[in-house]
């Protein structure tokens, strides 16, 4: 049976743990030449790592491609949750849409930080990582916003909320560490 004490230990060691594990991660490629396998013995990856901003290899994954990004977001307890979303980029923040009082929508209003992943749906060696800060949360705009979102990933001028009382919330990130692998 798990003790009160050692609950309380595991939720505060864990988040520290896994910040430092992803710190150590990107640090390991994003500055010492850690190569990734690729296949049939393919050219050697490109590894970049920036402090905030969208390095230009990496902007079509954010502008032109109909990419999705796995959001993730800290729970209460200090455990992460993620969510594949839809997101656009206004040329220095990611905004993505949400429904209010879901999960993500939760957790963003009461811990700003996030993490966001990238991948290239042409080529799943090619990814970007983002580590950012909720700057924005509004809800002016987010319908108009959901419906461009609708054009961009299934073709459809209107979005069709499973919910007629939903409303939506736009959450604008600042990126602060960017790293990526071409």
């Amino acid at each position: 049976m798990t003790s009160i004490a050692s609950r309380a230990i595991r939720q505060a060691v864990l988040p520290v743990a896994l910040l430092g594990l992803f710190a150590c991660g990107c640090a390991c490629f994003g500055h010492h030449g850690v190569q990734a396998a690729t296949p049939a013995g393919g050219h050697s990856p490109q590894h970049v790592a920036t402090r905030g901003t969208i390095p230009p290899e990496f902007l079509d994954l954010v502008t032109t491609k109909k990419a999705f990004v796995n959001l993730a977001t800290v729970l209460p307890n200090g455990s992460p949750q993620v969510t594949p979303v839809w997101f656009d980029f206004d040329g220095k923040y990611i905004r993505v849409n949400s429904a209010r009082g879901r999960v993500k929508d939760k957790n963003m209003r009461r811990d700003p930080r996030v993490a966001l992943s990238i991948l290239d749906p042409d080529n799943p060696y090619r990814y970007l990582s983002i580590r950012g800060r909720v700057i924005k949360i509004t809800e002016t705009g987010a319908v108009e916003h959901i419906n461009g979102l609708a054009r961009k990933y299934r073709g459809m001028d209107i979005y069709r909320s499973p919910r007629p009382d939903e409303v939506r919330v736009i959450y604008v990130i600042e990126p602060r560490r960017v790293a990526g692998q071409s």
